[in-house]
């Protein structure tokens, strides 16, 4: 499928850029359907479910646990859903956390298929906006899921506690530019991409980055987690977030996966030992 893909968008970049740019725009917003898998069916089975009124669809959300001033909240990546997440839930409520996770927009059940990190983003101020009645808030978010939480977070005057991020993306251009490589679009094809995307998120690209936004967030500290060998978002960006922003420490792996990573019983014991200490 990515070869003609690729062809498509070669030969279009080179008949009509302006075209093939918009194209790519509107692909990139595009979210894969997939199924929900058996090892996260127990996470919707166990969980209290309720909507938060959001413009286009309501946001699904879940809860587990009783009343406790400790939240955790968990954030999907992209082409997931919350219950990836449930590797988390039986540690984190053996310590008494109250613990609420949603769907990202066009993510899970929603009708929509299409989306962006600028709605992601709202989602989640959304979210966190509608939450009350907690003294402690902690984050624990996965790969695009961490971009969205540092992108929100850094319009909230909210204190976090602790944050983790199970990888995390840091430039947005350098997302943009590995899009162009794999879809392989010229130059003035990418040059529409990139000025589309800059007029949609109202900055520049290469002056977007997860590291600045963090830069922005009240927390107290923030602990990233990352496989060296991560092939979907490369460790460099972990490295480059720890080196900009304080009060952030960096666990580093090899070969725990991107996506198994969130079963990794050492990861998940980790991240809770964290939380508590």
């Amino acid at each position: 499928m990515l070869v003609i893909i690729r062809i498509y968008f070669k030969t279009l970049s080179f008949l009509i850029p302006k075209t093939a740019g918009n194209l790519a725009f509107e692909l990139f917003k595009k979210v894969r359907e997939k199924d929900i898998r058996s090892r996260e069916k127990g996470f919707y089975d166990l969980a209290k479910k309720y909507t938060i009124p959001f413009e286009g669809e309501d946001l699904d959300c879940f809860e587990f646990g009783a009343e406790s001033k400790d939240l955790v909240v968990l954030v999907h990546g992209w082409d997931s859903n919350a219950g990836a997440m449930y590797g988390f839930i039986e540690k984190l409520l053996a310590d008494n956390k109250r613990v609420i996770a949603f769907n990202l927009p066009a993510h899970g059940f929603y009708q929509s298929s299409k989306t962006d990190i600028r709605e992601c983003k709202e989602a989640f101020k959304t979210l966190i906006t509608h939450l009350s009645g907690y003294d402690n808030l902690s984050i624990i978010a996965h790969s695009f899921g961490s971009g969205t939480v540092a992108y929100a977070m850094s319009e909230l005057d909210v204190k976090v506690d602790k944050m983790i991020f199970l990888t995390s993306p840091n430039s947005i251009e350098d997302v943009f530019l590995d899009y162009k490589n794999m879809i392989g679009l010229n130059k003035k094809a990418y040059g529409v991409l990139t000025q589309k995307a800059t007029n949609f998120l109202g900055e520049p690209l290469e002056e977007l980055s997860i590291a600045k936004k963090l830069t922005q967030v009240k927390f107290n500290h923030l602990h990233v987690i990352h496989d060296k060998n991560d092939k979907i978002i490369p460790y460099r960006n972990a490295i480059a977030i720890q080196e900009t922003v304080p009060n952030v420490t960096l666990t580093a792996y090899e070969n725990i996966g991107h996506y198994r990573m969130l079963w990794n019983t050492d990861v998940i014991t980790k991240s809770i030992d964290f939380l508590n200490n």
